[in-house]
């Protein structure tokens, strides 16, 4: 696993720069450390900025603190970054932040929060020249698995309290103290989760086994979603998987195995059985059958599949 930490300060620019340099270069250094959004500086004071983040694995905590009067993430950052995750964010200042999303508009009081889809654009303006907010990116198919219903919550002011609140709390402990992070790993990572499925809805037996900790009957739910909806990826692998699901590499072949099987035999098994539905529909080649569930060795694939089924793909076929 790795734990990334990235800060990014004006206190680094060079104080002898005026502002309208000053804005500049800090954009520029934006750009290399976090391609989700821009931000408008305010006109009726120094330019002053600092934020925090830390990665760890597909999770991302991170903080904002600075002179803008709104943050604005655009389609081309959308395009650009093809990042799917959710976005929990909270208002960490002292006034109003109006909030533009999905169609819809709302006002973002102090302490409050809201849910951000990345694979959308989104605005927000403050009332003041001063922004403070903190924020938590987190795994899209694990939190849609815990939350089925979590798109309902999205582009809307939450309140704050209760497990919410609890989360970004977390989030702004990791940040000061980075060392935790890597003491606890993926622990770190999973707890957020739990914390925000908890928040955002998360009901039954979801609710209960997050409330106890652990979740591994839901996380393993979420990992055997994402194994068959990419499977047929000729790339895919045990350390995408583990990207996807928010979840360290370990983790996620522990899940599988306790389940019965490993990342690869699960892997082949799905395409041998997607390969074994093609063959038996109708007349396409051999060759590109294999190819469309993943396989890219012909020889590989004919191995396989006999090994599997006890007759070769010419056999199968119309079967």
């Amino acid at each position: 696993m790795n734990v990334i930490r990235k800060i990014l300060s004006t206190e680094m620019l060079s104080p002898d720069l005026d502002d309208r340099r000053r804005i500049r270069q800090f954009a520029d250094l934006l750009r290399q450390f976090s391609d989700s959004a821009d931000f408008d500086p305010a006109t009726d004071t120094r330019f002053r900025a600092t934020m925090n983040s830390v990665y760890i694995g597909s999770t991302i905590v991170g903080n904002c603190d600075g002179t803008f009067t709104g943050v604005r993430r655009e389609r081309s950052h959308v395009l650009a970054s093809k990042d799917d995750r959710y976005c929990l964010t909270r208002n960490a200042g002292n006034l109003d932040a109006q909030v533009v999303h999905l169609g819809s508009e709302f006002k973002l009081r102090p302490g409050a929060l809201t849910l951000f889809k990345l694979d959308e654009p989104f605005h927000s303006a403050d009332t003041s020249s001063h922004t403070q907010f903190s924020c938590v990116y987190l795994p899209a198919a694990a939190l849609r698995v815990m939350v089925p219903g979590v798109d309902d919550v999205v582009g809307r002011e939450l309140e704050p309290g209760g497990a919410l609140s609890l989360a970004m709390d977390y989030s702004d402990i990791l940040i000061k103290h980075p060392g935790a992070v890597d003491e606890a790993g993926m622990a770190a990572a999973a707890h957020l989760l739990d914390l925000a499925a908890l928040g955002l809805g998360a009901r039954g037996d979801l609710a209960i086994t997050a409330q106890r900790g652990g979740l591994r009957a839901v996380r393993l739910k979420a990992v055997l979603m994402i194994l068959e909806n990419r499977f047929v990826e000729p790339d895919f692998s045990a350390q995408k998987l583990a990207a996807a699901a928010g979840l360290s590499e370990r983790y996620v072949n522990e899940l599988l195995y306790e389940a019965g099987a490993g990342f690869s035999a699960r892997l082949i098994e799905l395409r041998l059985r997607k390969a074994a539905d093609l063959l038996a529909r109708g007349e396409r080649r051999i060759s590109d059958i294999a190819f469309e569930c993943g396989f890219n060795d012909l020889s590989y694939f004919n191995r396989c599949f006999r090994r599997r089924f006890g007759l070769t793909p010419t056999a199968a076929r119309g079967k």
